[in-house]
């Protein structure tokens, strides 16, 4: 069948409950979409490394998967269809700006799709930074230097100190690369500064798999709950965010239930009615 049209869904705190289930109606929501025509799309942060460990074997009725914040796009088969990087002179270039920043705790993802593969620096770092080293424990790498390809640098700052990092990122490297806020999943407290090569989010991910399909922009759907969904919420043609987001994303997009009420289908089940 033919996609007519496109919606687009977070994992973490959208779609993923706080035990890590989906419900039922969601989806089963999901699933009516897809016999409609729309083309289900799952845009996570997560690396296809990550996202496979998180669903253990669950399949979702999804037709593409945006990862790594947009790094990365992969088919329902899981071909690799879009993969974005920064070279080992980019990477040295955020790296030392973040250090210059007073940013020490930084981690270098490895290159998509192996973005799980974390390379770090040893060095007094953060609790929440630790925590992260120890779920990638088998896939953590010490490097002397940071002069390495890779998928995205991301630095782990308090969040009373980020908007004054952002704001100095984006004067300093804003113009070269693409900067995504997100909440850490580890203690939903700490902000995890990401930087991706020039372009790369969410929304432009989903844009390239809407040009593909050749579905109008008019028809298209999002729902998230962070800020890395901010992009992607701007660019849909209608917009939803969990009860469970950020109170400026809530004043700024349409609101549907958190992730613990069925935010997916809510939102699925509101836009369909565009649709008709």
């Amino acid at each position: 069948m033919k996609k007519t049209s496109l919606f687009a869904t977070d994992l973490d705190g959208t779609l993923l409950r706080n035990d890590g289930t989906v419900s039922s109606r969601d989806i089963k929501a999901l699933q009516a979409l897809r016999e409609n025509g729309t083309a289900v799309v799952l845009a996570t942060g997560r690396s296809p490394f990550s996202l496979k460990k998180c669903l253990d074997g669950r399949i979702l009725p999804v037709d593409w998967f945006v990862l790594s914040s947009g790094a990365g796009v992969l088919n329902s088969s899981g071909d690799v269809m879009l993969a974005s990087s920064l070279s080992a002179s980019e990477t040295l270039d955020i790296h030392s700006t973040f250090y210059d920043l007073g940013v020490m705790d930084t981690s270098i993802q490895g290159v998509f799709p192996d973005a799980h593969i974390t390379h770090w620096m040893e060095g007094d770092h953060c609790l929440d930074f630790k925590k992260r080293l120890a779920y990638y424990r088998s896939s953590s790498v010490i490097v002397t230097s940071p002069q390495i390809p890779s998928t995205e640098v991301i630095g782990f700052v308090h969040p009373d100190k980020a908007e004054t990092i952002l704001e100095e990122l984006h004067k300093k490297i804003g113009d070269r690369f693409s900067i995504v806020r997100a909440t850490s999943p580890i203690d939903h407290n700490t902000v995890w500064i990401e930087v991706f090569a020039k372009g790369v989010n969410k929304a432009s991910a989903c844009n390239s798999i809407r040009e593909t399909l050749e579905i109008p922009l008019a028809a298209t759907a999002a729902v998230g709950n962070d800020w890395n969904d901010i992009q992607m919420l701007s660019w849909a043609d209608r917009a939803f965010v969990t009860q469970n987001a950020p109170s400026a994303l809530l004043h700024r997009f349409e609101n549907v239930p958190s992730n613990q009420n069925h935010a997916v289908a809510c939102a699925a089940e509101l836009w369909r009615g565009d649709l008709s």
